[in-house]
């Protein structure tokens, strides 16, 4: 999954995504038409080992292609748990889901991810359901986000 410039930004604060992928975002950005500013074209090619020097050129990018990015928690929390989730669909990787779902509902209270908290605290504490139960509630928890309560695919 490629998340636009926005919900990088958005991913980046969230510590989902680290700085030294912010070159690579910025080239597939590039490569894919999404956006293509002097900034962004300087994203892509800078060193991702200069953190500092990568967070300056992404603030430059949302400056440049003249963005809103969201501070409301609502519409921060929609898009990690949509990133988090349509990564999950991709790769099955249910554990790694839960883990930061719940690092997110952890690190962020206006969050609302108990649910994935007290998933994670039962799969990492080897405590209640055994692990193939777990999983499937998780699976079934993730589909929720992914297709809304009433079972259709979520448009974002």
């Amino acid at each position: 999954m490629l998340p636009d410039l926005v919900e990088t930004v958005v991913l980046h604060r969230l510590l989902l995504v680290r700085s030294d992928d912010l070159p690579d975002l910025a080239a597939r950005w590039l490569a894919s038409d999404l956006v293509d500013t002097e900034s962004v074209r300087l994203l892509a090619g800078h060193d991702p080992h200069d953190p500092w020097a990568l967070e300056q050129l992404l603030a430059d990018c949302v400056a440049e292609a003249q963005t809103q990015v969201p501070s409301d928690p609502a519409a921060v929390q929609q898009i990690a748990v949509d990133w988090v989730s349509s990564t999950w669909r991709q790769t099955q990787e249910t554990r790694w889901a839960v883990t930061m779902l719940a690092r997110l509902g952890e690190t962020d209270p206006e969050f609302d991810l108990g649910l994935f908290i007290g998933l994670d605290d039962e799969w990492s504490g080897g405590w209640g359901r055994l692990d193939a139960g777990l999983k499937e509630a998780a699976k079934q928890e993730l589909g929720r986000l992914l297709h809304g309560d009433d079972g259709a695919p979520q448009t974002h």
